[in-house]
């Protein structure tokens, strides 16, 4: 049932956004920390603590979010399984969005949410540092990379 009320209280407050203007679709520089605060934000809905930024974790973030232009996959371009980007890194959610809507921060977790698997990294009790980065290959292709640990 809190999986329900999670994905019913996202999906509301989106739509309430954008049905009154509140939200600026140009949120490319905050991405990573608004992403950040809507997992959180379904973490607290859970009763779980919220996650904190680790710094190893976001430079991985930051390489295999660029790593995606390429190939977008678990496995790394080189052909290694992505947990090889840091040794830090435990879990790992992917996003691939092809316009600005699909990159906003509360289309991104929610799609995560809707996600089985993706679902589990976010909402992992064992799991309390993230490392959150976006990635624009400038032909209009955004990817998003979130490391877990």
């Amino acid at each position: 049932m809190r999986k329900k009320n999670i994905r019913t209280l996202i999906m509301l407050t989106t739509i309430v956004l954008m049905l009154f203007g509140a939200y600026s679709f140009e949120c490319k520089a905050a991405g990573a920390d608004d992403v950040l605060a809507y997992m959180n934000a379904a973490r607290a809905e859970a009763g779980l603590p919220a996650y904190t930024v680790d710094e190893t974790l976001q430079e991985a973030a930051t390489t295999r979010a660029a790593e995606c232009a390429s190939r977008f996959s678990h496995t790394r371009p080189n052909g290694k399984a992505w947990h090889t980007v840091s040794s830090a890194a435990k879990g790992e959610n992917l996003a691939h969005a092809r316009n600005e809507e699909q990159s906003n921060p509360e289309n991104v977790v929610l799609a995560w949410l809707l996600s089985p698997k993706h679902q589990a990294n976010v909402m992992r009790k064992s799991f309390s540092s993230v490392g959150i980065a976006y990635y624009d290959n400038g032909n209009g292709d955004i990817y998003i990379a979130c490391e877990f640990k």
